[in-house]
């Protein structure tokens, strides 16, 4: 394969990917932005997304359809920040973190590029993880015994085949997220059709009163934190698109791609937790242990096959972001050897989280850490991006900062550490526990670095 003549793309399906976080030229870029839809899609139809849902009727306390209207509203508001990140992709052929060199600066990128590979690793476990326990209860299904302790060999043949396909990069990622996309969605509508005489459509909500608007700021916020635990990642899958690719298709096919299967496998995963409502709430029950016992062995046996598909898709996202930041950080390897090393270190994890009892509760705080940094900074990298001002990197760095700290004060931190008093209940109980850290961090960093850039312009 050529890669310096422009004849034969450098991007190929099964074909390792050359390239690493150096611009993609012009000669190498290929594609349409309708292509983005389908990718975001393949990275939401899984079980992250019905479990997360799931959280707004199992233990928020809402009802089903406005839970639902709470994950639509999140996944919206996330996928409008991934779409717009998505543009630096085929403006400078760079991944994410790569970019934001420009508007943080050499250090100030090292530091995005630091929580960046957190995130991407983290995620791979939380994948790895989920797809361990839907391989528990398959084979609990099927009658093995002593099933539960097969949750560590899963976690490691899971790891493997994940990393394996990350390590050829984006065009057979791609591929392997559409086809995924659509088999995953295709047997979710099977079960869904067996299920949906045991659920109860009409279920309402089981706070009121004060605490009603905290429990649907909390399931509001839980679908944005998934959707913009994928910013820093926007850009690794757009960058090969033609620098002059239409703009609004840049913006709102991710967005399309993102909220359908969040719409469809959100209200699933809403409904799921009124077939059996105590078990879904126990520590070691939830969406899986109700399709386990409420679902024919024939259908549930396929879901929880794909469940585990599913999660090793995704993660084939996790690995290659991960690969990208670790060169991004300075590390001297290929893309394909760091993408590998990231997933030997997400195996670990995912290798002890299997340990965890209230996999829930851990679920929740990865969540929280997520929004805490990554909303800020997509805030300010868009701005910068789209408005041409005079600004100078502390100016960026100070509003990132700005934002995360003032986000702390508006943490619902014993929702995610239970029975933990911090210094901020006085504000939390005034909002009757609403999370809104999310949204403030967006709106101060954004806040502050405009008005820095306009001060600057006056000064001028």
């Amino acid at each position: 394969m050529s890669s310096t003549d422009g004849t034969v793309p450098a991007d190929q399906f099964l074909v390792v990917e050359e390239h690493g976080i150096d611009p993609i030229p012009a000669t190498h870029r290929h594609g349409h932005s309708r292509e983005l839809a389908l990718l975001w899609a393949g990275a939401f139809v899984n079980y992250a997304s019905v479990l997360t849902a799931s959280l707004s009727t199992s233990f928020f306390g809402l009802g089903v359809w406005d839970g639902l209207a709470a994950v639509l509203l999140g996944t919206v508001a996330g996928a409008v920040l991934l779409g717009l990140l998505s543009h630096t992709g085929p403006r400078s052929g760079l991944p994410q973190v790569v970019f934001t060199r420009r508007v943080f600066g050499e250090q100030g990128a090292q530091a995005g590029a630091f929580l960046t590979l957190f995130l991407a690793v983290g995620w791979f476990a939380v994948d790895t993880v989920i797809a361990a326990q839907a391989g528990v209860q398959m084979f609990r299904l099927a009658g093995v015994a002593g099933a539960g302790r097969l949750a560590f060999p899963l976690v490691l043949g899971v790891a493997a085949l994940s990393v394996v396909v990350a390590i050829y990069g984006h065009a057979t990622i791609k591929v392997f997220e559409s086809f995924g996309a659509v088999a995953f969605a295709a047997l979710s509508a099977v079960l869904f059709a067996f299920l949906a005489p045991q659920m109860h459509w009409t279920a309402g909500p089981t706070v009121g009163g004060a605490a009603y608007p905290g429990a649907f700021v909390l399931g509001f916020m839980s679908c944005f934190a998934l959707v913009a635990s994928w910013l820093p990642f926007a850009s690794d899958y757009s960058r090969y698109l033609p620098a002059d690719t239409p703009g609004a298709g840049i913006t709102w096919w991710p967005v399309l791609g993102i909220t359908v299967p969040m719409a469809l496998l959100g209200l699933f995963g809403l409904l799921l937790p009124t077939i059996d409502p105590r078990l879904a709430a126990s520590p070691s029950g939830g969406v899986l242990a109700i399709i386990t016992r409420h679902a024919p062995i024939g259908i549930a046996v396929p879901f929880f096959v794909f469940v585990i598909l599913g999660e090793v898709w995704a993660n084939y996202l996790d690995v290659y972001t991960a690969g990208l930041v670790a060169l991004t950080l300075g590390i001297r390897l290929r893309r394909w050897q760091t993408a590998l090393g990231c997933g030997l270190v997400g195996a670990g994890l995912a290798a002890y989280a299997v340990l965890v009892q209230d996999f829930h509760t851990a679920y929740e705080q990865f969540l929280l850490i997520t929004y805490l940094w990554a909303p800020a900074w997509a805030a300010i990298v868009i701005l910068a991006f789209f408005w041409r001002g005079p600004r100078r990197r502390w100016t960026a760095l100070a509003s990132w900062a700005a934002g995360t700290a003032v986000s702390l004060l508006f943490v619902n931190y014993p929702n995610v550490i239970p029975g933990a008093r911090v210094f901020n209940q006085p504000l939390i109980n005034l909002v009757h526990g609403a999370d809104l850290s999310g949204l403030v961090s967006v709106l101060v960093a954004g806040g502050c670095y405009a008005a820095l850039v306009r001060w600057r312009r006056v000064g001028a």
